[in-house]
């Protein structure tokens, strides 16, 4: 059905019967957009285009001319105002009366003439314009750019209707089916009109990348349906290289599938969520995303200017940024196949679903998103059910924390993961500034700053919590006392293990992974040699290889880890520590717990017979120590401790770890260290083995400090069978294919065998009876405060 969309004066819509075409000014005409990004490509060029909108004609005129002749291939663009896109054309009218700088072009209610003349000898035939604009009812839009002689604009029925409005989905999507006939309808006057989808960059972030690649694929065909031959499907760079470029290659490959018979490029656009705010690490964001584009065989790129975090760029701005990115992509190498971790399966599967639904994609969508079988994170439309979400994993990827009722159930492992916290949001939210912005914190004159500085989660952290200034910290009594402590913890823990026949080795640093199980704190990638390396955050992979040269091993293993930032608080995190790691081949758990209960007690008696006038200073009385010494600790189950913590008020998951808070509350409960054994399966990693006798049990456990001090150790038996790793790491949402040194020597054989990392601060603290870790560390490095 075809709808002839007329415009009253007034500025109403009526419709009648058949789709007619506004009369166009008389311009040059205009080549096809998409032939034109198609030249470019083909020359081995990448387009890369402005965001740019300004009201005065004459100074958007400036910035069209400017894009058109940057150093780059470059087409143009037409941002709109926020009053055009809601429609709020009164709005526009006074705002134009009263002479206000408006936040993008007006084009519908822009004198016409003047828009003409601003367009005069800026179009030619290698340089088209987009209009940019954001509207749910983009139609006295698509009729005003038709009318100039322009031919290409963007957006869709869901990516501009639940995330920018109120609008119901249903009418948005007519508004959009009637926008897309008219402007198909321009083929007749002999140019071929161009839409592309906004479906790729839903909600800017924290969107899972299949849903992303889903929806721009369906609003493609919405597209197609209605008319249009002619279409761009957009990706935005999201939170991991590796991830987005594995996402990219299923857009491509599900463009051929579902839409084989149209003229279509792929466009990326620079990350669209919290962006850095130092100029380097803003132009490192927008470097990685012109990479992102030509190793993923994209057209297209819409940059962002290191003035995003701060203010509207500049005409001069917009054109440095054009540049830049154009250099970065001569520049860049295309790098190795992207790992298939699932997108595709899972876009492919959304898109199906929703095909069966009703022939009519209109209909389809409406009625997907009713159901929940489309559900965008994070997004409160009315028409979005909600129930969906997404979390950074520990390697920065997007991941399902929920489903809601998104037909992904067979192809997502979702973790048993604590619920997201605000803290967590803003957390995950500032993940990709953080990032980059800390790989450019240098001052004027090169050198890394020296001061601390506090990130915005400074309101939770209180003075007396924040560590002091480096030389204050290092010349602190306290500090000295509890080094000296430590450096005893550290002796008796080797003379201990020592006896017992064990074989001290040198931790790795680095290495392609690292461990898996870490709780909700993120890796941190090194490039080695043009290879993405991690940061270790433990060493218990290694660990398990070492003894194929040792039975017994330890290692005192230095670990960084990027907690999330509401652990600043909890006197407990650090985002580097060191852990006495220990590995036992052929043992048992409960071999373990044995083995650790006597080396903790050997560290005590060492610490009070070497430290006595240390812990004198710090007013730490040895009694607290003599249950420890005296009784044997006890061995709780996980499901014990829960329970104990609902009778104590605090309403603890039975699915997954103890939480922080948890953890505090228990250990107050009692005068010496005790363990909690056998989580649930699903609240740790794939290294943690699951029991043979009770399935869903893990053979793990945790050892808790007295007096409200908390966790201090974590360790059980490993995972080592190669077909029962691969298990649990699919479980686990785990790519195997991240593991292959590992799971080489898996194949070949690793050893059954159990272990713990007893992290050094933390039993530093305890025997001192410190406030929080950080003051038995050097140089501490709190989650969100950097520091030397």
């Amino acid at each position: 059905m075809t709808a002839d969309v007329t415009e009253a004066r007034s500025g109403a819509l009526s419709l009648t019967g058949t789709t007619t075409l506004p009369a166009a000014t008389t311009l040059p005409r205009v080549p096809s957009f998409g032939e034109v990004v198609a030249a470019h490509r083909a020359a081995g060029r990448l387009v890369v285009q402005p965001r740019m909108g300004f009201a005065d004609p004459a100074r958007m005129r400036q910035g069209l001319l400017a894009t058109r002749d940057a150093r780059a291939a470059t087409v143009g663009t037409i941002t709109l105002d926020s009053y055009t896109r809601v429609g709020d054309h009164d709005a526009v009218t006074r705002a134009l009366a009263a002479g206000a700088d408006l936040n993008g072009y007006p084009l519908v209610d822009a004198d016409p003439v003047a828009t003409a003349r601003m367009l005069a000898d800026v179009l030619t035939p290698a340089f088209p314009v987009q209009v940019r604009h954001g509207s749910a009812d983009p139609r006295r839009i698509v009729r005003t750019l038709l009318r100039q002689g322009l031919h290409a604009t963007e957006g869709g029925p869901v990516s501009y209707c639940l995330p920018y409005s109120r609008m119901p989905l249903v009418t948005a999507v007519e508004h959009w089916r009637q926008s897309c006939e008219l402007l198909a309808a321009a083929r007749e006057h002999g140019s071929e009109p161009h839409l592309e989808t906004f479906g790729g960059c839903m909600m800017g972030q924290l969107c899972p990348p299949a849903l992303l690649v889903a929806l721009s694929v369906l609003e493609g065909m919405f597209f197609r349906q209605h008319g249009l031959r002619c279409i761009s499907f957009s990706y935005a760079q999201q939170t991991h290289p590796g991830q987005d470029e594995e996402a990219v290659a299923a857009l491509r490959r599900l463009i051929r599938r579902y839409v084989p018979d149209v003229r279509s490029h792929v466009v990326i656009y620079t990350y669209m969520g919290v962006y850095p705010r130092t100029p380097g690490g803003a132009r490192g964001l927008l470097a990685a995303s012109a990479r992102l584009a030509v190793r993923t065989g994209a057209s297209r790129l819409i940059v962002k200017t290191s003035a995003e975090a701060h203010r509207i760029p500049t005409v001069a701005e917009n054109v440095a940024a054009l540049e830049h990115a154009a250099v970065a992509a001569r520049h860049a190498d295309l790098g190795d196949p992207p790992m298939d971790t699932g997108v595709h399966a899972q876009a492919r599967a959304l898109i199906d679903n929703v095909l069966a639904l009703d022939d009519d994609l209109g209909r389809a969508l409406t009625v997907a998103f009713a159901r929940g079988h489309l559900d965008v994170p994070f997004c409160l439309h009315p028409d979005n059910a909600g129930r969906a979400r997404g979390y950074l994993d520990h390697d920065g990827r997007l991941q399902w924390q929920r489903i809601g009722a998104m037909p992904l159930g067979g192809l997502v492992a979702v973790p048993a993961t604590e619920p997201m916290t605000s803290a967590g949001l803003l957390d995950a939210l500032q993940h990709v500034q953080r990032t980059y912005d800390a790989q450019h914190s240098v001052n004027s004159t090169g050198t890394w700053e020296s001061r601390m500085t506090i990130t915005p989660l400074d309101s939770r952290i209180s003075a007396g919590q924040r560590p002091p200034g480096t030389r204050a910290h290092l010349t602190s009594p306290v500090t000295q006392a509890a080094l000296r402590i430590q450096n005893s913890v550290l002796a008796g823990s080797r003379e201990y293990l020592s006896t017992l026949g064990f074989q001290e080795m040198m931790p790795p640093i680095i290495g392609p992974v690292t461990d898996p199980g870490v709780r909700g704190a993120k890796q941190i990638d090194v490039d080695f040699y043009g290879h993405r390396y991690k940061l270790m955050t433990s060493v218990i992979l290694y660990k398990q290889a070492s003894l194929l040269a040792f039975d017994k091993i330890f290692y005192v293993a230095p670990n960084v880890r990027l907690e999330p930032l509401e652990t600043a608080g909890t006197g407990r995190h650090l985002a580097e520590f060191t852990q006495i790691d220990v590995e036992v081949a052929d043992a048992s758990r409960e071999d373990i717990l044995d083995l650790l209960q006597g080396l903790l007690r050997h560290i005590v008696r060492h610490v009070l017979r070497e430290s006595k006038a240390d812990l004198a200073a710090l007013g730490r009385d040895p009694d607290v120590f003599e249950a420890l010494l005296r009784e044997e600790f006890e061995r709780i189950s996980h499901p014990d401790a829960v329970a104990h913590l609902r009778r104590l008020q605090h309403l603890q998951s039975t699915d997954s770890e103890i939480d922080w808070e948890g953890e505090r509350l228990i250990s107050e409960q009692t005068d010496r260290p005790f363990f909690i054994v056998g989580y649930p399966k699903g609240s740790r990693g794939f290294t943690d083995g699951e029991s043979s006798t009770e399935p869903g049990v893990l053979r793990n456990f945790d050892l808790i400090a007295p007096d409200g001090f908390g966790e201090l150790c974590s360790g059980g038996e490993r995972t080592y069978e190669y077909r029962r790793l691969i298990e649990r790491m699919r479980e686990t949402g785990e790519n195997p294919a991240k593991y292959t040194w590992y799971l080489d020597l898996a194949r070949e054989g690793l050893r059954p065998s159990a272990g713990f990392g007893l992290g050094l601060e933390r039993v530093t603290r305890y025997l001192a009876g410190l406030d929080a870790a950080w003051q038995a560390n050097a140089f501490p490095k709190l989650p969100g405060i950097v520091s030397p």
